[in-house]
């Protein structure tokens, strides 16, 4: 277990206080060779643990700022694992496969992974499974021992968890029977993901589960240097998969040359998958979001350049980043003024402000010629005369309309 003195002065979001204290007791006792501390503590957390839709069992995360987040969605945490992550992973069919799960928090998304390649129904006989789970917090990955599992694969999670916990003499006791396949290789890494990645040889995943809290609670594992080293990560056919659809994470993940599409949608909005091979992705982004992503201030992605700035130092600088995008060579993002273009728009109120925008990049009318060149590459046939094909994916003509924007704002 690594640890190096560049990050001690970051603080990641890890769940509430009180279940780290309770965790911490529990190591405490286990050390001092108390055989019923992990049953007291098994006890203990109920009172924290928040029950899904679907049955699984969640955290809240600690207190960063004026608001709080659960560690999975409330409409079920192991579903989301299968949704988001899991099904869209294209892992069957597979004789080897290799899984980077960041945040891996809770376990959960491995498991699910677990149970959807040993489905005989799905997958043909594998011959090795590798899994690096990665989360910075090592009560969270024990807090995993103290939850009910959602499934018979998070038992077999459960005992690697359990096994790296004493063998780094966190505990003393074993109390988890289930056996680990010889086929399975799971290796738990408690380390800031951002350092750990730096040492794997690329090409290696065929999925890479992109689980922290949000962008706007943990900006540093969403930053354009730190998606472009899993991007790199990732075998030619593999994929990174995660539950966001926000436009930096997108427009980072198109910058370090994947395409991009939506994930599944789960009772709110769906997440992003990107991969190098443009035949993995099922469903393109939006018009509406393609547009935001490359006209406006929203698109500007997060930066580490290090890669061990803390989550305010990145939010900051991305803050100043956009003010500064805002009328010299992105549209700002407040109106959303991008998806009006070559439309119709009746109501003044919103139209005056658009206008306005435009006026800043020297872009006269919704429907000009300008605005019209802007977006043809979403159109089927050309609009503007720039007799050009419509853009094949959504990563193409995101980069295209933003090239287009650089080269108006260069002529003006």
């Amino acid at each position: 277990m690594k640890n190096n003195k560049n990050y001690s002065s970051y603080r990641p979001l890890t769940p509430e206080k009180a279940v780290i204290s309770l965790v911490r007791e529990w190591f405490k006792n286990e050390k001092e060779g108390d055989m019923k501390a992990r049953e007291r503590a098994q006890l203990e957390i109920k009172k924290y643990l928040f029950e899904t839709s679907d049955g699984s069992y969640t955290l809240q995360s600690d207190d960063l700022g004026d608001s709080r987040e659960t560690m999975h969605t409330a409409y079920g945490a192991y579903s989301e694992a299968k949704e988001k992550f899991v099904n869209p992973a294209c892992l069957g069919g597979k004789k080897k496969v290799a899984i980077l799960d960041i945040c891996s928090g809770l376990g959960i998304n491995s498991a699910a992974a677990l149970d959807y390649i040993l489905d005989s129904k799905v997958n043909i006989k594998v011959d090795e499974i590798k899994i690096d789970m990665v989360e910075i917090s090592i009560e969270t990955i024990a807090a995993s021992l103290l939850i009910p599992s959602p499934s018979e694969s998070h038992l077999i999670i459960k005992k690697a968890i359990e096994t790296f916990l004493i063998d780094n003499h966190y505990l003393e006791f074993s109390h988890e029977d289930k056996k680990i396949p010889e086929f399975l290789n799971i290796q738990i890494h408690c380390t800031d993901a951002r350092e750990m990645v730096q040492d794997i040889p690329r090409g290696k995943y065929d999925a890479i589960f992109l689980d922290p809290f949000s962008p706007a609670k943990s900006p540093e594992l969403y930053t354009l240097e730190f998606l472009s080293i899993l991007s790199s990560l990732l075998k030619d056919d593999g994929l990174i998969l995660t539950y966001t659809a926000a436009a930096p994470v997108r427009y980072a993940l198109i910058a370090c040359g994947l395409e991009v599409g939506e994930g599944p949608a789960m009772n709110r909005s769906g997440g992003t998958i990107a991969s190098r091979d443009v035949n993995k992705i099922s469903k393109p982004l939006s018009s509406h979001d393609e547009r935001m992503i490359a006209l406006s201030d929203a698109g500007i992605p997060y930066r580490d350049n290090k890669l061990t700035d803390s989550s305010n130092m990145i939010l900051e600088r991305r803050k100043k980043d956009r003010i500064h995008a805002r009328g010299n060579f992105k549209m700002a993002s407040t109106v959303k003024t991008p998806i009006y273009l070559a439309q119709s728009l009746e109501e003044e109120r919103t139209k005056r402000r658009v206008l306005n925008h435009l006026a800043d990049l020297n872009i006269s009318d919704i429907n000009s010629q300008k605005a019209k060149f802007l977006v043809c590459p979403q159109f089927s046939s050309c609009i503007c005369n720039c007799k050009q094909g419509r853009s094949k994916g959504s990563s193409a003509r995101v980069k295209e309309m933003e090239r287009r924007l650089k080269l108006i704002i260069k002529s003006n």
